[in-house]
């Protein structure tokens, strides 16, 4: 194989990692896009969950508008929910998912550090050495508001 025909094949290599890497950054429980701010909760929402169709078991979860909701516990009351911010403290990006088994917020791609968060935003696992900042939830008949 020559030199130019190698690092072509590299080159393509790289960029569908890097590729992968972005579509896992994506993930979030809902088949729906999620523009951040679904609206009725005023200027200040960061994110939006309706109650009567999204989160509805314990261990979902909706990553939006720079927020990860956890729904905790059953139940439609604000102690139900987790809203921290989904910036991860080490690296500055998005968290990746919440582990319902393990009960702890991962920040595996595309930093792929491993540094976890527990739903009160409590490192558990570093690198990452700083919590992840709590929001505000405010519930209104379905509509669940982050701010």
């Amino acid at each position: 194989m020559e030199r130019r025909d190698f690092v072509s094949n590299l080159s393509m290599v790289l960029a569908l990692a890097c590729a992968g890497g972005l579509a896992a950054c994506s993930k979030s429980s809902s088949d729906a896009p999620d523009p951040g701010n679904g609206g009725g909760g005023g200027n200040n929402a960061k994110l939006t969950a309706d109650l009567g169709s999204e989160l509805l078991n314990t261990g979902s979860f909706k990553i939006g508008g720079g927020v990860i909701l956890i729904r905790i516990a059953a139940g439609n009351t604000a102690s139900s929910f987790a809203a921290l911010s989904s910036t991860c403290t080490h690296q500055g990006c998005t968290v990746a998912t919440f582990n319902s088994s393990s009960n702890l917020i991962e920040c595996n791609a595309p930093c792929g550090h491993g540094s976890r968060y527990t739903t009160t935003g409590a490192v558990q696992t570093g690198p990452a050495t700083n919590p992840l900042t709590k929001m505000t939830i405010a519930i209104s008949g379905n509509t669940l508001t982050v701010s």
